[in-house]
């Protein structure tokens, strides 16, 4: 699989965490009566948006993540962030989709666009497989087709 480069790396296991903690958010917003849901989808929008946008190290689920596997000493495995900003960047349109959901109490719409995050979030977090970044490889590749050359897959 072609991979597409940042210029940066970022712990991919610090990502699972930060994917386990997404997890949780979102059953509670799911849970929560529909004006706090609101308020954490909010805040997973938040932190969605300063990971998608490069500033992870104002992501309070980042900096948790990373403080947990510090103290558990878990040694870091670097992976590109091209395809995880990518995925934060679709993280970010879910949660802000739910933030309208929820302002407008619409239950079904909510658990359903809810489930799809949660899907996702769950097989970053217990699988390392992240969808968003199988996406930015097809997106990448599909803009290679458009451009008419070919990067080298070698390297």
């Amino acid at each position: 699989m072609v991979c597409p480069i940042a210029g940066y790396k970022i712990n991919e296991k610090n990502a699972r965490v930060v994917g386990g903690l997404v997890v949780l958010l979102t059953l509670f917003g799911l849970w929560a009566p529909f004006g706090g849901a609101s308020w954490i989808f909010l805040f997973l929008a938040q932190d969605f948006a300063f990971r998608a946008f490069s500033r992870p190290s104002w992501s309070v689920l980042g900096r948790l993540a990373s403080r947990f596997l510090q103290s558990i000493g878990v040694t870091p495995r670097l992976v590109d962030a091209g395809p995880k900003r990518f995925a934060a960047r679709i993280g970010l349109l879910f949660t802000l989709t739910l933030v309208g959901l929820t302002s407008f109490d619409l239950r079904l719409a909510t658990d359903l666009v809810a489930g799809v995050l949660l899907v996702c979030a769950m097989l970053e977090a217990s699988f390392g497989f992240c969808l968003g970044c199988e996406m930015w490889t097809l997106w990448y590749s599909f803009q290679e087709r458009i451009a008419g050359h070919r990067v080298d897959r070698t390297a």
